[in-house]
């Protein structure tokens, strides 16, 4: 059996350090997992393989957290959890938010999708088990993968920033701001295009199926602009927007629904769709946007209006018939964007850009295919705003996206409250990890 040591990686400084010192080493024993200095150190091709396939599949383990709390957050959806009323009470500010309570994996989640993809780049960095050709293929999906982790901590943090250069752990830079990490996330996504674009016709290994159509250095590239599209609109850089958006997968007249997915698979040693409901845990609509929908929109199918009102009752009371429909079986998989949000985003871009011809018809594009009549409203730039992230609330529901539309606009205060009492909070806490962290090392 092979010595190694074991650090506590697999949260990356944005959470999950519980031990009085965290980052301890102890000396462990275990035929099965390599060390991270064995794969860091000449690594095989295999190895870079497996690492790859494993950043593709830790992105998807945060995203059932993420999702549950960043629609409650936005009050689109809520989770009606028999066993525990935070869901309902301290993230719609009833009760103090605790920064070290489960919902705070929505940042937490993503820190390990960012340590592997440091340890990859690492590995590619010092081998010669590949070409260079293929060690920009390993590199480009990394940094891809990396980008998106920190997006996604980023929007569940706002203003609090995150650490942008964690690659030693035991010395993380400090939290940058909003605005510095936007940049910062940025440029790793423009680092991994620039490796995609070196990375030949192929890439070394094979990727899931929910990557069909997506499975080549240049279409994988696609993906990786259409996330940093989502980098720039976040700030409001309408024309690097602009410029971003014919690099991604955009297609006016293609199908909504197209664009990478997270695939799942009830076999072990797969996981099953996290997102379905239970008898112990329902997510739900809120009664009041869904209410509010034009008639025959066909985005209502998204939930299933039940005959009796599913009602909470644990620390708030509140009832609701409509019951989230999007995910049946445990096989299902969950996108991660779609060419229905480019579109809105194009609409977006256009509003912002002051060419109100061609925001109206992107926001057709989409309420066509909602079964809805053409846009009869004002053309006026904000309110085209307005009418895009109305397109945004249906066509994204529960998929994160409403709460941190109406902070980037400042409307949060627009945001409908279900129950009087109910707050909209900005932004999650710092976990408490982080917090101690900064405290013992000033």
């Amino acid at each position: 059996m092979k010595k190694h040591t074991q650090i506590l990686l697999t949260t990356l400084l944005v959470g999950g350090f519980t031990a009085c010192n965290p980052l301890q080493t102890e000396e462990v024993i275990d035929p099965n997992y390599p060390s991270v200095g064995a794969v860091t150190n000449n690594a095989t091709k295999a190895q870079l393989d497996g690492l790859s396939i494993g950043q593709v599949s830790i992105a998807r383990d945060g995203i059932q957290t993420y999702l549950w709390v960043l629609g409650t957050l936005g009050k689109e959806l809520f989770n009606f959890n028999g066993t525990e009323s935070r869901w309902m009470t301290e993230l719609n500010g009833l009760r103090p938010i605790d920064n070290s309570a489960f919902y705070n994996g929505a940042t937490t989640a993503f820190g390990l999708p960012v340590r592997q993809a440091n340890i990859t780049l690492a590995a590619v960095n010092n081998t010669n088990s590949v070409t260079d050709r293929e060690k920009n293929g390993y590199r480009g999906l990394a940094n891809t993968f990396k980008g998106l982790a920190y997006l996604y901590m980023l929007n569940a943090q706002g203003s609090n920033g995150v650490r942008l250069n964690v690659e030693d752990p035991f010395k993380p830079s400090k939290p940058a701001s909003y605005a510095e990490s936007l940049t910062g996330i940025a440029k790793i996504l423009d680092e991994g295009a620039a490796q995609l674009d070196q990375a030949g016709a192929t890439f070394p290994y094979t990727l899931p199926s929910g990557y069909a159509g997506f499975d080549t250095p240049a279409a994988f590239k696609r993906f990786n602009r259409a996330i940093a599209l989502r980098v720039a609109i976040y700030q409001a850089d309408w024309a690097k927007a602009a410029t971003l958006l014919p690099q991604t997968f955009y297609n006016a007249t293609g199908d909504l629904n197209a664009g990478p997915r997270h695939t799942f698979n009830a076999t072990p040693p797969d996981r099953a769709n996290p997102l379905l409901n239970t008898a112990s845990s329902q997510i739900v609509g809120v009664q009041q946007v869904f209410d509010a929908a034009e008639a025959n929109d066909k985005r209502l199918s998204k939930v299933r209006k039940l005959a009796t009102p599913l009602t909470y009752t644990s620390g708030v009371t509140y009832g609701t018939p409509y019951l989230t429909n999007m995910y049946a079986s445990a096989n299902d998989a969950v996108p991660i964007i779609r060419n229905e949000e480019l579109i809105l985003i194009a609409a977006e871009i256009a509003a912002q850009q002051g060419n109100a011809a061609e925001a109206t018809r992107h926001l057709n594009i989409v309420r066509t295919a909602a079964g809805l009549p053409a846009y009869a409203g004002a053309t006026t730039r904000d309110a085209l705003i307005n009418a895009v992230l109305k397109e945004r609330q249906y066509s994204l529901f529960y998929e994160g996206h409403r709460w941190v539309d109406m902070r980037r606009y400042n409307k949060l205060g627009e945001i409908v409250l279900p129950v009087a009492g109910m707050k909209v909070l900005e932004r999650l806490e710092r976990p408490v990890a982080e917090v101690n962290w900064d405290v013992f090392n000033p």
